[in-house]
């Protein structure tokens, strides 16, 4: 199972296009409005399933997962819909037919996935998710896009969406409540917040930098954390905390490759107050009046080119002078007019030119980034950008550029873990006193290890299934899985791996938190194990233990190791356990009574259990040898129950047998042992 959002997008009304045109009219009617709406998902990185005569069936997060496949489908669904109302206004005008739509749908949640088909093999995704997207598709309005629950929770912050009621799902017994996708928020609208803790020290230095900047100091603030840590609500901080200071903001994204320049634009369209589709007129003369009169008599050439960032239509006479650039001189030229206007707006007042997730930028965002560096140190100006410490990402080559070049004005926050008491108190803050108990907290905290991210989502993850009429507990079955958040940014990051790495981070996972390298090499198989656990630890996924007497790594996080286990197959777990088992085994050799429980745990989950059987004996054995009792009661209760299982009557007497000595000793009567 893996975390996917499904979109279904079919034609309203297709059938009764036959009734006026011909056949092939039809075809060629339905076959271009089909093709430009598979361009659409595509363009967010989307993979189409199946065409469906007058439809299509998309997967985000097939076949690898992003963090932000919700988004991606949202953004595709929208440009759909945007795409179908102008081949709208075109078939009115080619054949007469009015009322030509689309419908979409969308939902988000865990798949099975995998292969099928003969010769022309299939990637499919099979599961609740996506029987649901479909009959939100078949449920929604024309022009409309509905989504599921697990879709619109994870677009709140960043789309409005308004409730629609439940609809009804074939084969489910609960209706499904849905919600029309209407379009982005709108970028002046604050996101809802969670409570800030353990954060005063991070504060202390935003404020000294918002000072600085009212003094007149330009200067490069660097937010670096891991997803989660809390990049995004700093500079929302660093934003409150200087109302007086003009704030502009951009946001990377990482499906953004066919966006040039993305976040510089966006907050260039922010200072404009234009929306993304705003008609091109409105732009064109927001564009003129408000850069026209800030950049006074530079206005002209400096106009053009940033009407090209903002796609607006140039005059003929300029397109055809940009059209003789090459490109690296248009490239140069833009960034400069850019920084025209930078400047210009700084001569006003303290500037702030915030980017968030600049680990998600392409080269003409970073490009455009280092060339404002040197406009800190002669105007009021602050680049506050918001990254994660990826070595491979265009953001990390920024700051190393600017660490490098402009050290006298770079300043760096750190982002760092939690400590347990904060990530208690967060737990307090976000849920109403006594409704959540000691022994939960803990495990939360435990399994959060001080992100703040992973503490919410673990808690309403808590909140979504458990009762709210009592105290919260956590059962086995809801600690095991991942929150779909959780799930879609850990299994993200394990996708993005090269194959080598993936494998290697895959089988790790099944060895522990805690492996030796050699042992997840051993059962990996091909490529170069070296140039693999490299990649891991590079990509932050695992850490050095130890390399001495031999090479050991751990998860940076539990939650990762899960997410890994989570792109396995059961039967590739079940595997993986019987070949981690038999690896150990060697590579323990002498040594394996130290760790006979853990190879059991191997062989249990594998369909090895005879091997399992001989470990947890053995287990119980040696833990009655060192008078540990109790312990050796509960493994010979799991061996027994293991032998039972497996049908080993004989065995599992052998086994009740040693129970019952071991209780008659504990009780304090004079055992007898009847077994040699």
């Amino acid at each position: 199972m893996r975390p996917i959002t499904a979109l279904f997008a079919d034609i309203v009304g297709s059938t009764g296009l036959g009734e006026r045109l011909g056949p092939d009219e039809v075809k060629a009617l339905v076959g271009e409005c089909v093709t430009r709406m598979s361009r659409a998902v595509e363009e967010f990185g989307g993979v189409i399933q199946a065409f469906m005569g007058d439809g299509i069936c998309a997967y985000f997060g097939v076949p690898a997962a992003h963090e932000d496949d919700p988004e991606r489908a949202a953004r595709a669904a929208l440009r759909i819909i945007a795409v179908a109302d102008g081949y709208a206004d075109e078939v009115e005008q080619a054949w007469g037919i009015e009322g030509f739509n689309v419908r979409v749908g969308l939902n988000s949640g865990p798949a099975a996935v995998g292969v099928v088909g003969g010769e022309d093999e299939q990637t499919v995704a099979l599961g609740d998710t996506t029987n649901v997207a479909a009959r939100l598709q078949s449920a929604a309005e024309p022009g409309s896009i509905a989504v599921g629950p697990g879709t619109a929770s994870r677009l709140a912050e960043r789309f409005v969406l308004e409730p629609i009621g439940e609809v009804a799902v074939k084969g489910r017994t609960e209706r499904v409540p849905a919600s029309r996708l209407v379009g982005p928020r709108p970028a002046t609208e604050p996101p809802s917040r969670t409570p800030l803790i353990g954060r005063h020290a991070e504060l202390g230095r935003l404020r000294e930098a918002v000072e600085d900047l009212r003094a007149g100091r330009g200067q490069v603030l660097l937010l670096v954390g891991d997803a989660g840590l809390g990049k995004t609500r700093m500079l929302s901080e660093l934003r409150d905390l200087g109302p007086d200071v003009t704030w502009l903001e951009g946001r990377c994204v990482s499906y953004g490759a066919g966006a040039p320049y993305g976040p510089f634009v966006e907050l260039l369209r922010t200072w404009l107050d234009v929306d993304e589709g705003e008609a091109e007129l409105a732009v064109r003369t927001k564009l003129r009046v408000r850069a026209g009169a800030l950049l006074g008599a530079t206005a002209e050439p400096t106009l053009a080119y940033l009407g090209l960032l903002l796609s607006i239509k140039l005059d003929p006479d300029v397109e055809r002078e940009l059209l003789s650039l090459s490109a690296d001189e248009l490239a140069e030229r833009l960034q400069d007019a850019f920084v025209r206007w930078a400047e210009a707006l700084a001569s006003t007042g303290s500037l702030v030119l915030a980017v968030d997730d600049l680990h998600w930028a392409d080269t003409t965002t970073r490009a455009l980034a280092e060339r404002l560096l040197a406009l800190t140190d002669r105007s009021a100006v602050m680049l506050a950008v918001a990254l994660r410490p990826d070595p491979g990402s265009q953001g990390w080559a920024f700051r190393l550029a600017a660490q490098t070049a402009f050290a006298h004005r770079v300043a760096e926050l750190p982002l760092l873990p939690l400590p347990p008491d904060a990530s208690r108190a967060l737990i307090d803050a976000l849920v109403p006193a006594g409704l959540v108990g000691e022994p939960v907290r803990d495990e939360i905290v435990a399994k959060a290890e001080g992100n703040p991210l992973y503490v919410e989502e673990l808690l309403r993850a808590l909140m979504e299934v458990g009762d709210r009429r009592r105290t919260w507990t956590i059962t086995p079955g809801t600690a095991a899985e991942l929150p779909p958040a959780l799930e879609a940014l850990l299994v993200a990051r394990i996708d993005r791996l090269e194959p080598d790495a993936r494998r290697l981070a895959q089988v790790a996972a099944v060895v522990g938190r805690e492996f030796p390298v050699s042992v997840a090499a051993a059962v990996a198989g091909s490529g170069d194990a070296d140039h693999a656990t490299a990649s891991l630890l590079r990509a932050e996924i695992v850490r050095e233990l130890r390399r001495f007497p031999e090479l050991e790594c751990t998860f940076r996080h539990g939650l990762l190791q899960e997410a890994a286990l989570s792109t396995l197959t059961p039967t590739s777990q079940r595997e993986l356990y019987g070949r981690v088992g038999h690896a150990m085994e060697a590579y323990l050799g002498d040594r394996a009574d130290d760790r006979l429980e853990q190879l059991a745990f191997y062989f249990y989950r594998s369909d090895e259990h005879a091997m399992a059987l001989d470990y947890l004996d053995r287990a119980a054995e040696h833990a009655a040898a060192f008078e540990a009792l109790g312990r050796a009661e509960e493994l010979w209760t799991r061996a027994l129950r293991l032998a039972e299982r497996v049908d080993d009557p004989e065995r599992a007497s052998e086994i009740d047998r040693r129970l019952r000595w071991l209780r008659t000793r504990s009780s304090g009567e004079i055992p007898i042992r009847t077994d040699d």
